[in-house]
């Protein structure tokens, strides 16, 4: 591996709205990330049925025991989580980057126009919200309109094409410089 890979792969993410981390922190995050998760609201298919449903449905050919799409929704969330937490800014960090101070980040955090998550005591501040040493045009105004969702759903949309901008992710449209109302308008309801 040349030198410049790692370079290419550290723009590649920061093009993307997120740091490069090691494998293993980003293992590590993913574990926390799951173990973090509440209990899945369903068991086994066996555990849900009475006896006479489970002996009728395999001898139907139908096996309780395997998903037919093999999407987990829950470990594709915990996934995405752990990508957050691992890629996340400290507020020292992030008012390093901005030079204010941290106590200005928290206020940021506090009015809604930074968007964080609080784990373990300690504030998570995704790092899409940052281009270089600012932030992202208009981010303060989109993120108060995000307050009350979740961190996963939050980066999918902000990250995701919308055909109503279009097919521009809503971050891209605001780091094109583009009229925020557009964005204010799709935002997902809570």
């Amino acid at each position: 591996m040349s030198d410049a890979e790692p370079l290419a792969d550290q723009r590649y993410f920061h093009l993307h709205g997120l740091k490069a981390v090691a494998p293993e922190k980003l293992n590590a995050a993913l574990k926390s990330a799951i173990d973090e998760l509440e209990r899945a609201l369903y068991g086994s298919s066996r555990t849900e049925l009475t006896d006479g449903e489970v002996a009728m449905l395999e001898q139907a050919g139908v096996n309780l025991d395997e998903r037919p799409d093999g999407a987990d929704p829950m470990l594709d969330y915990a996934t995405a989580f752990a990508a957050i937490r691992a890629t996340s800014l400290t507020p020292t960090t992030l008012a390093r980057t901005l030079g204010v101070t941290p106590v200005r980040i928290r206020q940021m955090i506090r009015n809604g126009s930074l968007y964080a998550i609080r784990l373990e005591g300690r504030l998570h501040i995704p790092a899409y919200q940052v281009d270089g040493r600012a932030l992202i045009p208009n981010i303060g105004r989109v993120n108060q309109a995000l307050a009350g969702l979740d961190p996963v759903s939050v980066q999918r949309w902000i990250t995701g094409a919308d055909s109503d901008l279009g097919d521009t992710s809503p971050l891209d449209w605001l780091k094109g410089g583009r009229d925020v109302n557009a964005v204010l308008r799709v935002v997902p309801e809570r």
